[in-house]
């Protein structure tokens, strides 16, 4: 394996396996191969991982079974002033794939336990104990998502900075005081919706625990913002489809975008749905796919005969081996699941590429734009909730404001005024 990515037998490939890590050097062209890595980056980790083992074993005097995490900075200093011979000496631009070769390498021979060091631990956010317990308590009681106990826990310790970490001496002036603060602070209601929210649950947590006295949440102010009150966010039709068609179904990114694409604008999925949609949630025999939410309540939605022959494209000839069962990867090695952020990125790239200009992007917009667009094509109201998953139906209710013809068709005509 290793001989086809070194191409002088005799001047590179004999060097490295002369390193202490020689060895060990085919097993890991082995793994970065099946990851997905390309020729030239798979030689430079192997080339990194073997410089490593040798400056190690040279400069540090260590053994290639001492090998560990913490040696890592020292050798990227090292790869800075290199003056190493071939293969060896990396440019300046090869110094980060050196170093990713030196850290795959010690995760290889931690698998074979050929290293008897531990792993460092991951770094541990030095909380303090009520935001702990706090964070502890809401995942347990509350079953709060990483994501949402996020945003509170930024605003708890900014609390905690403005009011001190007795919250038996927290006054109702002092609550509210810092409300209004932060709240003009940031100058969006959105956001003084979250310190809200976020200090009425985090009184109540210290109500519970008997650190704080009875009563104080109901000091935290309300600030007025009216659920639903703005117009939803979405794009034409003929939007919509330049995005799709904006898409080069020649190239497997292409061809993973246009479905990526098609799954939000057509089944007006969440960019969360589609990070953690897996290959086995298609079900081709029953037409569905099977999509996990919010509150994870599991549906099944129709997979329509345009984003079924999409799919299908792409699974047979875009989607790399990746070892995942996720359904959407990165097409760049490693071969990791899409995240959430990297769904929206690529709904506002396909914009750019289609020269939408509008200031609503992401994801969320094609969610938007679907359930518009099903709502002016004659869709009901309890149609249109059951595709979203919406669990009230005044939630949806909020499309039908964009259906002006039909508002017009019930509002009441201006009643005349007569002046004396």
């Amino acid at each position: 394996m290793i001989e086809k990515y070194v191409r002088w037998k005799e001047a590179h490939l004999v060097p490295l396996l002369a390193t202490p890590a020689g060895h060990y050097l085919e097993d890991l062209a082995t793994v970065l191969h099946e990851q997905g890595f390309s020729r030239w980056k798979l030689r430079g980790r192997v080339v990194g991982a073997a410089h490593f083992s040798l400056w190690n074993e040279e400069k540090r005097r260590r053994t290639l079974h001492q090998l560990h995490e913490d040696a890592l900075e020292r050798f990227r200093c090292h790869l800075r002033a290199c003056r190493c011979s071939r293969p060896f000496r990396h440019s300046r631009h090869g110094d980060a794939c050196a170093v990713a070769g030196a850290l795959a390498l010690i995760d290889l021979l931690r698998q074979k336990l050929a290293i008897n060091s531990a792993p460092p631990s991951p770094p541990v956010e030095k909380q303090p104990p009520l935001v702990r317990g706090f964070s502890e308590w809401m995942r347990r009681e509350r079953g709060l998502k990483v994501t949402t106990l996020s945003g509170y826990i930024k605003v708890i310790r900014e609390a905690l900075d403005a009011l001190g970490n007795t919250p038996s001496h927290y006054t109702a002036k002092a609550l509210r005081s810092f409300v209004v603060r932060q709240s003009m602070r940031a100058g969006t209601r959105h956001h003084g919706k979250l310190t809200t929210t976020a200090m009425r649950a985090f009184l109540r947590y210290l109500i519970a625990q008997g650190l704080c006295r009875p009563g104080m949440d109901d000091a935290v102010p309300t600030i007025a913002i009216w659920r639903l009150a703005a117009l939803p966010r979405y794009l034409a039709a003929g939007d919509v489809d330049r995005i799709l068609d904006s898409c080069d179904e020649r190239t497997p990114v292409g061809l993973r975008d246009r479905a990526v694409l098609l799954l939000l604008a057509r089944l007006a999925l969440r960019a969360g749905d589609i990070r953690d949609m897996g290959v086995g949630d298609l079900d081709w025999k029953q037409g569905a796919v099977r999509v996990s939410g919010k509150g994870r309540v599991e549906v099944s939605l129709p997979l329509t005969q345009e984003v079924g022959d999409v799919l299908l494209r792409y699974l047979r000839r875009a989607r790399p081996p990746a070892p995942t069962d996720r359904l959407f990867v990165r097409m760049a090695a490693p071969w990791t699941p899409l995240s959430a952020s990297s769904v929206s990125a690529l709904v506002g790239r396909a914009m750019d590429r289609a020269g939408i200009a509008s200031r609503f992007r992401g994801a969320h917009v094609l969610r938007h734009s679907a359930a518009t667009e099903m709502l002016r094509q004659g869709a009901t109201l309890q149609q249109i909730g059951a595709l979203l998953r919406h669990q009230y139906l005044d939630t949806t209710a909020h499309y039908a404001k964009v259906d002006v013809q039909r508002l017009r068709e019930i509002a009441l005509p201006w009643p005349e005024v007569t002046l004396r």
